[in-house]
């Protein structure tokens, strides 16, 4: 494409008021004429598609923007290069908490105060999206044993076909809790099991131990005496040393699952309103077009259920990085502004201390996607966070106190991001994608929403939403509204593509990893 061309045609600015750079739709060829805004912008050289190149002249040491916030600085940028890290340092302003104003509160619109989906009312009043009997190992040593049990029900075609209300039944293996520190080790695990065992999507579980590790029955029960889970759903405990070893352990806990299996289906999906819902966001495997069309329509449907009086959460502290000025004039009051940045400091901290930097991007397919830097990456992953009020700053795993958004401590790993935000009480995941990942979760639904077509289409059997086509569409609205029917269509019962695949991940963040 050498001739000329108009700017929406070939590229995307999310801010044209405040914007230096756009993102190109596709490849752009050296020499190619670009009109915007009665000028012509010569493109210098090839433009791969999702790198950025600069609509203006941008001096040396000023600061880059896009989205209408600073993502590095210029070491002398003219209109029409590619931005890349040979012209771009990985610098951006300090933001001061002194800058706070509080904003107004979110306000709530009745047309989403009104939508309805087709839930599991538990007892305590929550509400679950799916009905799971749940096999929990409270260390790697009884992991291998409890997943035995939980795949010889859940394959046996036989007990599915009767017990048609129950969703599986599910085991969550892990490696943790044992020869571990004594501290916040265990209480990393516990707050997550804890979480688990709670949830609503969990009708029942079975907590399964070998009998001698630090996280055993008297450790657990310990942790869930201040819930009142265990007298609002059948719970039961087996040692598998008490038992008699592996063979025993199994007999008698597909036995005791057996006895519970009536009475969890006996449960039946009801009327609840949409502020029941507690959304967790994600993305994974991201490229420049994630934070331009996918997040935003995420975040747009994240909004919706806010408005409707529901909550989400936002997590991934490691893409978060740089986003404290842009974040700022949303959260509730200084105090949650001033959690959020003791998260941020506490990352940069751990990185230091590992001699790595959070600044640059280290995972190269972000990098072969347009995502230069982290800051970058980190402005376009925050857009899947809506815009309302950041109600809560929440540990990795706590339970999620206030309705509205809230932003957990959490790491960037995809599994371990998804547990601490389904132990901290989502009951549907919304995750974006660039290059596609088939990552599920245990006992949660995850909607996968592509960033671009070719994803979509690739992968087809594996994604559930195109988001690419806020491309050609340009109604962020529109579409936001058409994923909100799709979470409560999901919620409602109807399976994504991980749950038919049966990606059933879980994998607990060990305290103290810097996990990227």
């Amino acid at each position: 494409m050498r001739n000329s061309s108009r700017l929406e045609d070939v590229a995307i600015v999310m801010n044209p008021d405040l914007d230096h750079v756009v993102v190109a739709k596709t490849d752009i060829l050296a020499g190619t004429l670009i009109e915007y805004k009665g000028k012509t912008i010569k493109i210098r050289k090839l433009i791969k598609q999702g790198h950025r190149f600069a609509l203006t002249d941008i001096k040396n040491t000023e600061f880059i923007r896009q989205y209408g916030y600073p993502f590095a600085k210029s070491r002398g940028i003219l209109r029409g290069d590619l931005i890349s890290i040979s012209n771009m340092a990985n610098e951006i302003p300090e933001a001061d908490l002194k800058a706070y104003k509080k904003p107004p509160k979110t306000r709530l619109q009745k047309r989403y105060l009104e939508k309805r989906f087709l839930g599991y009312v538990r007892k305590d009043g929550n509400v679950g999206t799916r009905n799971y009997y749940l096999v929990i190992p409270t260390s790697m040593c009884a992991s291998e044993t409890a997943l035995q049990v939980a795949l010889s029900l859940d394959g046996d075609s036989k007990i599915l076909k009767k017990y048609s209300n129950i969703d599986g039944i599910v085991a969550i293996p892990h490696t943790e809790g044992c020869g571990c520190d004594s501290g916040l080790q265990i209480d990393r695990l516990m707050m997550v099991l804890k979480g688990y065992v709670r949830h609503p999507n969990v009708a029942g579980c079975l907590i399964m131990d070998l009998g001698c590790e630090q996280t055993n029955y008297d450790k657990m029960y310990k942790y869930l005496r201040d819930t009142t889970a265990e007298n609002l759903k059948p719970i039961d405990w087996l040692t598998i040393q008490e038992s008699g070893g592996t063979s025993y352990a199994v007999r008698k806990a597909k036995t005791l699952i057996k006895k519970r299996l009536s009475e969890i289906n006996e449960v039946k999906r009801e009327e609840a309103p949409i502020s029941k819902l507690v959304v967790g966001t994600e993305c994974g495997a991201s490229d420049s077009f994630s934070g331009i069309t996918a997040n935003p329509i995420m975040g747009n449907a994240v909004d919706k259920i806010v408005f409707g009086g529901g909550s989400a959460i936002l997590s991934e502290v490691t893409e978060m990085v740089g986003t404290f000025g842009m974040l700022l004039p949303r959260f509730r009051n200084l105090e949650t502004a001033y959690k959020f940045k003791q998260l941020l400091e506490w990352y940069e901290e751990i990185a230091r201390k590992l001699g790595l930097s959070l600044e640059p991007n280290l995972v190269p397919k972000n990098i072969e996607g347009g995502l230069i830097n982290n800051y970058i990456k980190s402005l376009g992953a925050v857009m899947k966070g809506g815009t309302t009020i950041i109600e809560d700053v929440i540990d990795y795993g706590e339970c999620v106190k206030r309705k509205g958004l809230s932003i957990m401590q959490g790491p960037g790993n995809d599994p371990e991001s998804l547990t601490g935000i389904v132990a901290g009480g989502a009951n549907i995941v919304c995750f974006s994608t660039g290059k596609g990942t088939t990552t599920g979760e245990a006992i949660c639904p995850v909607i996968k929403i592509t960033s671009n077509e070719d994803a979509f289409i690739k992968l087809s059997r594996d994604m559930d939403f195109d988001g690419s086509r806020l491309l050609k569409e340009k109604n962020i609205d529109a579409l936001g509204e058409e994923l909100l029917d799709k979470i409560i269509l999901v919620a409602s019962g109807k399976k994504t593509w991980s749950e038919r695949w049966k990606q059933r991940q879980f994998q607990v963040w060990t305290a103290g990893k810097l996990s990227l």
